[in-house]
């Protein structure tokens, strides 16, 4: 399964169309989404794109531990602060915390940066940290002064590379 987590990027509102392309393609979709990007899109449609309940809040069901060890965990977009945050493992929101518990058992992570590319430029250190640390990115589309979210399609292909290479791994 991809747990998909939204952030608070405009970009948000290509996700509903990113978790059904992942959807047909065999892929299973649980959703986290930021406080951020509840105020862009609302969970009901990610519900609707993954049939699963979103995660928006952790409870007593430890949801960051539950959905840590899953085949992927996919970040798009990936703002700023959640690439920051994760970069000096800050785990102050779900979505960090969910990032965290994977990093600890080796999940792969996969981020979709999208923001203005000022900001872009602002963390580049903790982008190179991260892909250091193994975290897997899809590069943005610059063009009109921002760090736009790449085609849906090339999102979808990295993250069954990254699904196929790390059942080979196991393997």
């Amino acid at each position: 399964m991809i747990i998909l987590c939204v952030t608070g990027s405009i970009a948000a509102t290509k996700c509903v169309q990113l978790a059904r392309d992942l959807r047909r393609n065999g892929q299973e979709v649980k959703c986290f989404m930021s406080d951020a990007a509840c105020k862009i899109i609302t969970p009901t449609s990610m519900e609707f794109a993954t049939t699963k309940p979103v995660v928006t809040e952790l409870t007593g069901q430890i949801e960051h531990v539950k959905y840590s060890q899953e085949d992927l965990i996919l970040v798009a977009p990936a703002t700023a602060n959640v690439v920051s945050k994760f970069a000096y493992k800050i785990s102050d929101n779900p979505i960090n915390a969910l990032l965290i518990a994977a990093y600890g058992h080796d999940t792969p992570i996969l981020m979709v940066p999208s923001m203005h590319d000022s900001m872009y430029k602002a963390i580049g250190e903790n982008i190179e940290k991260c892909k250091n640390e193994g975290v897997h990115f899809v590069d943005p589309k610059m063009a009109e002064g921002k760090a736009k979210f790449p085609d849906i399609e090339n999102i979808v292909l990295e993250s069954l590379r990254l699904i196929n290479l790390n059942k080979a791994d196991k393997e």
